[in-house]
């Protein structure tokens, strides 16, 4: 059950909605929210609670940690486990093509850059809401123009916070072990080809990331390490059972037994008859 939101301060921009905003939760919380608006936030200590997230139409069993400065970005699920208590924030909620209008690109949905954005960290986004709630709890001179002016700037620093901390989080330059272990599980569970695609969203990346990130761990492309599964598949069915080729072939995910034929004579030297001739009745 969701606790009543209370919006103590707030005011409407060309962007969006600038607004400080406070929760009581009796109880620990577990729920699952989805904004239309990117959602750019901070929490106010003592008033906040640590907490952890995870994306449940992306990873559901994965949690990160919240930090005091987050981005929730607009329709994407977020599943939020904390203890509760009095949870007070200051946040700019804006539109998706405002976003896009200011930065210049729509915000990018790889699931590393929304987990970076979970725990942003850079000073000047922290600077830029705190100033905002000044104006929102205590409005001065020309403080509508300086809101707006506020929020314009946030976003920019959002966008660089976001793209920042995830390169920080990738600069180990090659796989993590649970990223391999679910390409490998993959590749091991299914005799069929996957594409780049499939494997990077597997492991949270793009496939052009993805396709850097396995080079720097194995020293091959993900095009010669499928390769290479494939045939060592195809090679001991040629030598263990009767299989006709063109069945071998559709196991393996090949479009037709002549495509097949080329891929194993290109990596082995020789036709799968042949192989199969040799091998299996020497």
């Amino acid at each position: 059950m969701s606790a009543p939101l209370n919006i103590l301060a707030g005011k409407h921009l060309p962007i969006g909605e600038a607004q400080l905003v406070e929760w009581h939760w009796p109880s620990p919380i577990d729920v699952t929210i989805c904004e239309d608006r990117h959602m750019i936030e901070m929490s106010l200590p003592p008033l906040a609670a640590d907490g952890m997230a995870s994306f449940p139409d992306l990873s559901p069993g994965r949690f990160s940690s919240i930090g005091n400065l987050f981005l929730r970005p607009a329709g994407i699920a977020i599943r939020a486990r904390s203890k509760g208590g009095h949870i007070q924030v200051v946040r700019v909620a804006v539109q998706p093509a405002s976003y896009a209008a200011i930065v210049g690109t729509e915000l990018d949905y790889e699931e590393a850059l929304l987990r970076a954005g979970l725990d942003l960290r850079d000073d000047v986004p922290k600077m830029l809401l705190h100033r905002l709630r000044e104006e929102l709890t205590a409005p001065g001179f020309a403080s509508t123009i300086l809101v707006e002016a506020y929020a314009v700037a946030l976003v920019v620093e959002t966008a660089r916070s976001v793209s920042d901390r995830a390169e920080r989080r990738a600069d180990t330059g090659r796989l993590a072990g649970w990223q391999y272990r679910r390409v490998c599980e993959r590749i091991e569970s299914d005799p069929t080809s996957p594409t780049l695609s499939e494997l990077a969203r597997l492991c949270g990346v793009s496939p052009r990331h993805f396709a850097r990130l396995f080079r720097a761990l194995t020293g091959e492309s993900v095009t010669a390490y499928v390769t290479r599964v494939q045939i060592a598949r195809a090679a001991a069915l040629l030598e263990k059972d009767d299989l006709p080729l063109k069945e071998i072939s559709a196991r393996l995910g090949f479009t037709n037994p002549g495509s097949f034929s080329t891929a194993f004579r290109r990596a082995t030297g020789v036709t799968p008859s042949r192989y199969r001739r040799e091998r299996a009745y020497p």
